[in-house]
């Protein structure tokens, strides 16, 4: 009885402190008015509604209008053994850090010929029916089928891929001649910490819609079959799955700034998705729609890893650290030809300064074989102007596809001579390890064998095995003449390394500071 009373009570508490709430809100008591003073700072006011200076338009407004131009793209392939697994990259070392966004084929009857289908994602570029898609998607196919969202099925032929950069233009046949399209963006001009919408069918649920941001630009992310000199991905952290791959991510204005390719699936990653930026699709699509395939050019050069850096630009006398530094020229290539020598550092190219060595792959590759570049390289202290006729990239890249793994230097019966300098520790080279490493009869220099933890030849990435054949220009084929080197440097200059890797066909420089 007594508990019922304080409830009651209690009830009569919480009703009249509502009431007195709402008066006061109504401004229906009787107390007189309270005069508040100006505000001192104007109040808050939102942000105006635009991005960038564009219009900002709601979200559910550009799903709206591009949910009808966004496809699933079904894949059907027919092959392979019984025994086989259905998707068998899914067990490969590679798949446990990045996973495409395709769902994994189906086995429809394991006692029969192998039946796979994949699903993605796609969308129309053209009213007339050209489909942007991923190369993984429908690679290996026997039949491809393009549903729109309002469930017409069509066939598609694929027009044309670009594996290096994991592209598919696929064509759709239909009488409509006003198929809907999405508009393509700038990739470039995107900001990271841009809002985006990534669109397609995860796991077959179909116009599935998430929202997120640009988490980085410039990824170079080392997918299957795609060329890492050539692709590089925008990141965003916006929820995409298995089954979004081909599908577009679409910025506040509702254009297509990328097509969503893989995910990072490591050590429990989430919200780490990679997309194809829009320009470099676009940038191949009228090649793929008159020839199949890309063609891309290709210099005949190998580049220094570590680019230029303060150490490089001192020993070289350069302006700045631009450019990339030649550390090979292929015999009888396109550079060799057009009079490119090792040690060049190429400066611009047709004009364009080249910032880095991606931005050199970059504009050389934007060109067709047999197309001339000018370039104006560096050499001992002046300019010089050259003219290279380009090669094929396709062609120089599969005459080097398939090399061993680089093996490592085993232990001899024998302590060899050593010296250490520069936080390294090296051998002479004998017969053993020259062919150990697979280097020629004839190649000089010493081997590291050991590198301080934490010294600037770590942070160098220099490692065992590597051979250096010439400090500042002067070679070295014993470690006598290393010591000797060492000897001669100045306290706290830039000392130039010559690099020979494991195999000889690879070459670079790497700069490092002398004692001081």
């Amino acid at each position: 009885m007594q508990n019922r009373a304080f409830g009651f009570l209690g009830m009569l508490a919480v009703m009249g402190v509502s009431i007195v709430f709402g008066m006061i809100l109504g401004g229906r008591l009787n107390a007189p008015p309270v005069m508040l003073a100006a505000p001192t700072t104007p109040p808050l006011q939102l942000a105006p509604r635009s991005v960038g200076g564009v219009a900002y338009t709601d979200f559910a407004d550009i799903v709206e209008t591009s949910l009808p131009a966004v496809v699933s793209v079904t894949s059907t392939s027919r092959g392979g053994d019984e025994g086989g697994s259905p998707h068998p990259f899914m067990d490969d070392e590679f798949f446990r850090r990045f996973w495409f966004f395709g769902d994994p084929p189906e086995r429809n009857d394991e006692r029969q010929e192998q039946r796979r289908i994949g699903s993605g994602s796609g969308f129309i570029i053209s009213p007339d029916g050209y489909v942007l898609t991923n190369n993984h998607v429908i690679e290996e196919s026997d039949k491809v089928q393009v549903a729109l969202t309002n469930g017409e099925t069509y066939s598609a032929d694929v027009v044309g891929t670009d594996p290096s950069i994991d592209l598919a233009l696929l064509k759709i046949e239909t009488d409509k001649v006003d198929l809907p399209t999405l508009p393509l963006g700038d990739s470039q001009s995107v900001r990271v910490g841009e809002w985006i919408i990534a669109i397609g069918n995860p796991h077959e649920f179909d116009q599935t819609v998430t929202v997120g941001v640009i988490s980085g630009k410039g990824r170079r992310v080392p997918l299957p079959t795609t060329d890492s000199g050539v692709v590089s991905f925008i990141q965003t952290d916006a929820a995409i799955n298995l089954g979004n791959s081909g599908g577009p991510l679409l910025d506040s204005a509702g254009n297509v700034i990328g097509i969503n390719t893989a995910i990072r699936r490591q050590n429990f990653a989430e919200g780490i998705g990679f997309a194809l930026p829009i320009n470099q699709a676009r940038d191949v699509v009228d090649q793929l729609r008159e020839f199949g395939e890309v063609r891309r050019g290709w210099i005949g050069i190998r580049m220094n890893d570590a680019g230029i850096d303060e150490a490089s630009r001192e020993y070289f006398g350069l302006p700045d650290t631009q450019g990339v530094l030649v550390t090979w020229v292929g015999p009888g290539g396109p550079a060799a030809k057009g009079g490119m020598k090792r040690n060049d550092i190429i400066r611009t190219v047709d004009g364009d300064p080249v910032r880095d060595n991606l931005d050199m792959i970059s504009k050389i590759s934007s060109h067709k074989p047999g197309d001339k570049v000018r370039l104006t390289v560096f050499r001992d202290g002046r300019k010089v102007d050259l003219v290279v006729t380009l090669g094929d990239r396709k062609e120089a890249l599969e005459a080097e596809f398939g090399r061993d793994a680089t093996p490592q230097v085993h232990p001899r019966d024998e302590e060899p001579e050593e010296s250490k300098g520069l936080g390294l520790t090296l051998e002479n080279l004998d017969a053993r390890t020259r062919e150990q490493l697979r280097l020629g009869e004839d190649q000089d220099g010493v081997v590291i064998t050991r590198v301080d933890f934490e010294s600037e030849a770590d942070d160098k990435d220099l490692r065992p095995t590597m051979v250096i054949t010439a400090v500042n220009d002067e070679p070295i084929a014993s470690v006598r003449e290393w010591e000797q080197a060492m000897e001669q440097l100045r306290p706290g200059s830039p000392v130039k390394l010559d690099i020979v890797f494991p195999g000889g066909e690879q070459f670079g420089f790497v700069f490092l500071r002398a004692p001081e």
